[in-house]
């Protein structure tokens, strides 16, 4: 995958860099806080991946109605580090100063804003991934990839990730329908006007980009995508979505940014293992926001 996608840093790593396993250190979670003061601690969640190069990519939020702030940095052989965070001006608003301890799953350090005017301690733990959109990330661009559609239809046993970016392609051969074990398809950047029917077929799909095809139309059928766990469709023209959308309860990561959306269903009630959703520059009224707020109360929404 070689798009960016939005100004998330996380897509920028997603789509641009070479989709090779030995590109990536492991993924981190943490949990932890800022501390405020003797008696005030902001809780704050984490991820950061380190790439091989030493640099670090990864975000983090400390209130999920704020949504999530970028961080970018690098870290260093005795495992201390700096963080910047971005805003998504992509202004520097502060950064994390600080390193890993011998027990390698405590990070102590200091937080300071863009100015040096306050500076507070930070301790963050290292958990698990796995149940992170970020494990799912790595995974997917550990994944060798097809580049062409009669290549791959005629090596289907052999497909586990597609990516045709930027190829002017306009639909899918029905033989498509024989990639039995792909696992990421991203179809960006390309001439699709509506979801392609024939994915819909692939239900073992976990990753599906389809961004900046001028796509007006996704139909019910991608209900049937229910082992889905990324799903990017922004810079198109959806003026709405199906109801089938609340049928991917595993999905994780969701961007429909860039679109003409004036409202979501209400059956996104039922994705709740959602982590994160963007969903800037749509139509939507004060009263929707709010709304699909309500609905998805434990998601990191991204709206204007």
């Amino acid at each position: 995958m070689k798009r960016i996608l939005f100004f998330l840093f996380i897509m920028f790593f997603c789509h641009r860099l070479n989709a090779q396993a030995n590109r990536f250190r492991p993924t981190y979670v943490c949990e932890g806080y800022i501390k405020l003061s003797e008696i005030k601690k902001l809780p704050i969640k984490l991820n950061y991946l380190v790439l091989l190069d030493s640099t670090i990519v990864g975000s983090y939020f400390y209130k999920s109605s704020f949504g999530t702030l970028t961080l970018t940095g690098k870290i260093n052989k005795d495992g201390s580090f700096i963080l910047y965070e971005r805003d998504e001006k992509n202004d520097v608003t502060g950064c994390f100063i600080g390193k890993k301890l011998p027990d390698k799953r405590t990070i102590n350090g200091i937080w300071t804003n863009n100015k040096n005017e306050k500076s507070y301690p930070f301790s963050l733990t290292i958990l698990d991934d796995s149940k992170s959109y970020w494990s799912y990330i790595r995974k997917f661009r550990a994944l060798p990839e097809y580049h062409n559609i009669q290549l791959a239809v005629k090596n289907p046993d052999k497909v586990v990730a597609f990516d045709i970016d930027d190829q002017a392609q306009t639909s899918l051969p029905k033989s498509f329908a024989k990639l039995k074990n792909v696992l990421s398809i991203n179809i960006g950047g390309n001439q699709f006007k509506a979801f392609p029917v024939v994915i819909s077929e692939l239900q073992q799909l976990q990753e599906l980009s389809m961004s900046s095809n001028g796509m007006e139309a996704v139909g019910p059928e991608i209900g049937n995508l229910k082992d889905l766990r990324i799903l990017i469709i922004n810079f198109n023209k959806l003026k709405e979505l199906p109801i089938e959308i609340g049928s991917l309860k595993k999905l994780l990561y969701l961007e429909l940014g860039n679109n003409q959306l004036k409202a979501l269903p209400s059956t996104i009630v039922n994705l709740q293992q959602l982590q994160e959703l963007h969903i800037e520059r749509n139509k939507l009224s004060e009263k929707e926001k709010a709304k699909i707020k309500n609905l998805l109360p434990n998601c990191i929404i991204h709206f204007d």
